[in-house]
């Protein structure tokens, strides 16, 4: 088919009219959805909250001058495992809001694992209890010869309500150090199951934290007064 000088030129008028909708399509949909980012954006700073951290903390200085042994004396202990179970074991603090209801915030965590804060707090705890610095704490490289007992848990519960009761449940188990697996010998001396609960002060999480670690010191006497009968 032949077309006059006039017709090409309505036809290329109607494929360029064609192609420049198309852009001017694609070029509004572009602006609307920056827009939509951009007042997003705007609006999400006004109600962004920043993160909190809390640790556990030891117990303050409790041995005295006159209690402290020698160093031969010193009861050397290894500290851990502390296994805690899953749905503790997270960067975001648990509350608990009923008996099968449990909280995470997204906005409070713990500064390190919880399991590892607690095993490092109960070690302090233990070292001011039984006045010793003979302490390793697991992990360990290597194995040192001149520890007496290891102190193992598994922490059950370690919850509560904001403003309301907190509560530590763990089996703990205190094994004699000397023994070793190859001799074929029990290096169980005890196995115990404990509980404890605390009124927090107020509904904040730096109350319940502050619990917390009042319930792991409540932990800690429990297990040197164990350790002090053992060894006795």
């Amino acid at each position: 088919m032949r077309f006059h000088n006039s017709d090409k030129v309505t036809v290329g008028l109607l494929r360029m009219t064609g192609k420049n909708r198309s852009y001017g399509w694609t070029l509004a949909g572009t602006l609307v959805i920056v827009c939509f980012l951009l007042l997003g954006g705007c609006f999400g700073k006004g109600t962004q909250e920043d993160t909190r951290f809390y640790l556990l903390e030891p117990m303050s200085g409790i041995s005295s001058v006159e209690d402290t042994p020698t160093d031969d004396e010193a009861i050397g202990l290894a500290i851990g495992p502390v296994r805690v179970r899953e749905y503790l074991n997270r960067p975001q603090v648990v509350s608990r809001t009923e008996e099968n209801e449990i909280l995470i915030d997204n906005f409070h965590s713990w500064g390190e694992p919880l399991d590892r804060n607690f095993t490092i707090v109960l070690a302090a705890n233990l070292s001011e209890l039984l006045a010793t610095d003979k302490i390793i704490i697991f992990p360990w490289r290597k194995r040192p010869t001149d520890l007496e007992y290891q102190v193992i848990a598994d922490v059950i519960r370690f919850d509560g309500e904001l403003g309301g009761e907190v509560s530590l449940v763990a089996h703990y188990y205190i094994w004699d150090w000397d023994v070793q697996k190859s001799e074929g010998k029990d290096k169980r001396i005890g196995t115990w199951k404990t509980s404890f609960s605390r009124q927090t002060r107020d509904d904040s999480y730096e109350a319940l934290a502050a619990t917390m670690s009042e319930l792991v010191d409540d932990f800690s006497r429990e297990v040197a007064e164990k350790i002090k009968d053992i060894s006795r």
